[in-house]
């Protein structure tokens, strides 16, 4: 009787919205402030989309134990306290809950969800990454608590539980930032960016614990001057672009995914992923005569393929290929600042999917610093940026512009300034190295996105200038004249579907996935896309016709 008893009280508990421990406490679930069910915790509600928004929940949506979870968060809090609260935060490759006990102990739990990565890879080298700058380094980073890459345990799902970020989100208190105090705070983001520039590591991939990987032969040992406890190496690579898109699955099984030794290796391995990803759907929106058939797919990689050992021999890039580490995404959400003196970093978060690739493919401008105006390698000796002279006689909203657009300037140029006094290695590879040579060995990886055109351009490039590079061997890239001609004309297309891209994106404030954030009326924006694609399609109609604007505008209304 009384087992039957138990399973009755079991079936009716199972449903209920809150986590009942064996204390019978109550657990508060909440997401931006308000309360959400437990099942919504498993759900994607940070935003709307404005494509394919079934699809993209789907691919967000991740179960778990929630209960195990807290269970876990007890055990390892100084006095065991219970959980008594969780507090939903997300990304767009993991769920984060600021997890709160009874005795007020905070700790941050983070699930990656379906779009994350490579199964076990993504959490375990996200966990050693973590580990390695906080152990090898004074970048501040959340110190770990506990971790498990493997799915199957009682959690059910992979998870990192580590220290609450102290400080306060950067983009809750820029605007009270005052100039100077900004400047101080870009220079410091320069000095912890030296740090992660300064470290050589022996291989192109992924950092791990040595424990993470079960085979030696499949990693490549951190030598002991960088690693003194013999507790690192780099593994494989394990960011989205090697999974379908869709899940945490490979490509392709048993797919090189690293460790490479030399840019030849590491640029073979992009080009044999994506070759693996010739079977994957192409992007709606793009044209077939941009993204290729998959035959046309397959030999310009191929082609490709055939001058990558020439290219990855060029002095400049031997120069500048170190294997380095970088914080993939700093924007002022992943920048925390004391709130006693908000020029000084207190800790930056979220390092998931950063790798070790070649330094002059590793540095990025801070979202916040990215200059409107591409900036070169000469503009660091340009003055500072100063208001149009005729500032006094522009109307309100221009002088607001004009005072947005100094500002952006004057930001980035600090930022580069920065860079060239206390990161000099980072600056000869990001602003020495031609864009052209960078863009031939990052289209070969984002072929898939972009499409056929960027590549063949860069080939088309290798092959004029074959001799004038320095190569005394033969050419193996062949072009006649008509199909460099041809190439042109993709070229103006491609530049004009970019060109729209761009405009969507920018004036609706999104991204590729139309992702729109969860404080803006999703309705007015769904307004705005198709009143702007009615804009669009007036600019454009001396060069296309409003059908194919339509085709190849991101967001279908």
């Amino acid at each position: 009787m009384l087992s039957l008893f138990s399973k009755i009280a079991t079936r009716l508990t199972a449903g209920s919205r809150s986590v009942q421990p064996s204390t019978v406490r109550p657990i508060s679930i909440t997401c931006r402030g308000a309360p959400i069910t437990e099942e919504e915790l498993f759900e994607y509600n940070n935003g709307r989309f404005l494509l394919e928004e079934k699809q993209q929940y789907s691919r967000r949506y991740m179960k778990f134990n929630v209960q195990k979870l807290c269970e876990k968060v007890s055990s390892i809090t100084e006095h065991g306290a219970p959980v008594c609260k969780i507090d939903k935060m997300e990304g767009g490759f993991s769920k984060a809950l600021l997890m709160t006990t009874e005795d007020g102990a905070e700790v941050v739990a983070k699930i990656p969800n379906p779009t994350a990565g490579r199964a076990k890879y993504s959490t375990a080298s996200e966990a050693a990454v973590l580990q390695y700058v906080r152990e090898y380094t004074t970048v501040p980073v959340p110190k770990i608590l506990a971790w498990n890459d493997d799915a199957l345990n009682p959690v059910g799902a992979e998870y990192i539980i580590m220290e609450k970020a102290p400080g306060v989100q950067l983009y809750k208190v820029w605007d009270e930032i005052q100039d100077y105090h900004r400047l101080r705070l870009i220079e410091s983001l320069t000095k912890m960016e030296h740090q992660l520039a300064a470290i050589q590591f022996p291989a192109y991939g992924g950092l791990y614990l040595r424990h993470s990987i079960s085979n030696p032969s499949q990693y490549v040992p951190l030598d002991p001057s960088m690693d003194s406890t013999r507790s690192y190496c780099i593994g494989p690579q394990c960011g989205p672009s090697w999974t379908d898109g869709t899940s945490h699955q490979d490509i392709q099984k048993d797919i090189d995914a690293g460790p490479w030794l030399d840019l030849t290796q590491f640029t073979q391995g992009l080009a044999l992923r994506s070759l693996a990803q010739s079977c994957l759907p192409m992007a709606k929106n793009m044209a077939p005569s941009l993204h290729g058939t998959k035959d046309e797919y397959e030999s310009v990689l191929n082609s490709a393929r055939k001058v990558i050992p020439y290219m990855a021999e060029i002095p400049a890039l031997q120069q500048t290929s170190a294997p380095s580490l970088w914080h993939p995404d700093l924007h002022m959400g992943n920048i925390f600042v004391s709130e006693a003196d908000h020029a000084q970093i207190t800790c930056l978060i979220d390092w998931q999917s950063a790798c070790v690739s070649p330094l002059f493919l590793q540095p990025r401008w801070p979202v916040f610093l990215t200059p409107l105006t591409p900036l070169g390698f000469e503009d660091i000796k340009d003055g500072l940026p100063k208001l149009p002279k005729n500032f006094d006689q522009l109307d309100a909203a221009d002088k607001t512009l004009a005072m947005y657009e100094k500002d952006n300037a004057t930001y980035a140029k600090a930022y580069m300034a920065a860079t060239f006094l206390k990161n000099r290695k980072a600056y000869m590879a990001r602003f020495s190295v031609k864009e052209s040579l960078q863009g031939f060995f990052s289209d070969i990886g984002d072929i898939r996105q972009d499409g056929i055109v960027p590549l063949k351009v860069h080939l088309v490039r290798i092959f004029l200038s074959w001799e004038s590079m320095g190569f005394s061997d033969p050419c193996p890239l062949r072009f006649t004249s008509a199909e460099i001609d041809s190439l042109n004309r993709q070229s103006d297309e491609y530049t004009r579907f970019q060109e729209i891209q761009s405009i969507a994106k920018k004036y609706l404030s999104t991204d590729s996935e139309g992702w729109i954030a969860p404080l803006l009326d999703f309705a007015e924006k769904e307004a705005q896309n198709r009143a702007l694609l009615e804009l669009v399609i007036e600019q454009f109609k001396s060069q296309m016709s409003a059908d194919e604007v339509r085709a190849i505008w991101p967001f279908p209304p």
